[in-house]
């Protein structure tokens, strides 16, 4: 059963609903470094992650800004193409090879509009992302380049190993040089803190 962001469907939508949904999903495979939308693009499909992690960013020239990472069990859009129905500012790419359950923004509003239980999860949805988005903004002001690294390990301890050391880096926006140096120091400091436990014990 298909589940988000810890949702399982058949937990809050009654049998009709389900039907209804699991009518209208298809399945995309993409490999390692698809891009799924382009600036200027109309998001036409919502996804949804079964396998995989995809990204979000930004590019000028040669720069490359990660706005975020997906992975699993999570939906991944452009709000601005999405919700708004204007061209998207942003690439949406895999880091991996990917699995997408895929619905139709027309599907997608239609079922919404035809059975209201569905607003639950979306609103959930919805306040998980602005969350994020919230904690980025006050970590990119905030925080050292340092405690940003630890909390991005934190958070996204089931795909730092998987993607792209350039694409953490654009994330916490270092450079990759920085990333490498912090990653030592993270390393040395988790070494030091295991040896005192040993010691300890």
């Amino acid at each position: 059963m298909l589940k988000l962001l810890n949702y399982d469907l058949q937990n809050f939508a009654s049998p009709s609903a389900l039907e209804a949904i699991l009518s209208k999903i298809t399945v995309k495979k993409l490999a390692e470094s698809e891009t799924i939308l382009s600036p200027g693009q109309y998001q036409q499909n919502l996804y949804f992650i079964k396998e995989g992690v995809v990204r979000c960013y930004y590019q000028s020239l040669e720069m490359q800004w990660t706005n975020c990472f997906a992975a699993e069990e999570s939906p991944i859009f452009s709000t601005e193409s999405f919700l708004n129905g204007n061209p998207s500012p942003e690439y949406i790419e895999t880091c991996t090879p990917v699995i997408l359950y895929q619905i139709t923004r027309e599907d997608y509003q239609t079922l919404m509009e035809e059975f209201p239980e569905l607003y639950q999860p979306a609103f959930h949805l919805l306040q998980s992302y602005l969350h994020i988005s919230e904690k980025r903004l006050y970590g990119s002001h905030m925080q050292t380049a340092y405690k940003r690294y630890e909390d991005f390990i934190e958070t996204h301890r089931h795909i730092a190993n998987r993607v792209k050391m350039q694409h953490i880096a654009s994330y916490l926006g270092i450079t990759p040089t920085h990333l490498s140096r912090i990653r030592r120091e993270f390393a040395w400091k988790a070494y030091k803190n295991a040896a005192k436990i040993n010691v300890g014990t």
